[in-house]
């Protein structure tokens, strides 16, 4: 009886995609919004933990970007994983006084252009304590246009 054994790779991302992360870092920790049009192809898809649809286009990710980390306090990246072209990236931060965790899975093409972001948080309690603060600033915003 044969045992079939899987093995875990670990590639290193490709040079384009290491550069991409090291602006994307530099994008979110200094909320540098306008640049990161440049980081994005134009069609790049967000996956949100609050539904299952992706948004699609640098306008719809850079939208919910700003209005999430209007909200968010005390962002941290704290570990980073790799695969050949892109990462996942563990993160923290406050929403409130309630502390979140999560996931990015960021893609970038061989141009170091962003391709692809999945977003999967937790507590489900704070995740939908965010979704509801997200919503409330957004009617917000609609009601003074």
């Amino acid at each position: 009886m044969g045992h079939e054994t899987s093995t875990l790779r670990t590639n290193a991302p490709h040079s384009a995609a290491q550069a991409g992360l090291q602006e994307w870092h530099r994008i979110v920790l200094t909320r540098d919004w306008e640049q990161l049009l440049a980081l994005l192809v134009e069609d790049v898809t967000y996956h949100n933990p609050a539904q299952f649809e992706p948004y699609r286009g640098k306008d719809a990710l850079v939208g919910v970007l700003r209005l999430v980390f209007g909200i968010f306090a005390d962002f941290e990246y704290h570990r980073i994983f790799s695969r050949e072209d892109g990462y996942a990236l563990e993160f923290s931060a406050r929403v409130g006084d309630d502390r979140l965790f999560g996931v990015d899975l960021v893609n970038f093409n061989e141009a170091g252009k962003m391709t692809d972001l999945v977003v999967m948080l937790r507590p489900a309690a704070v995740v939908a304590r965010l979704g509801e603060e997200a919503a409330r600033r957004m009617a917000a915003a609609k009601s003074q246009i």
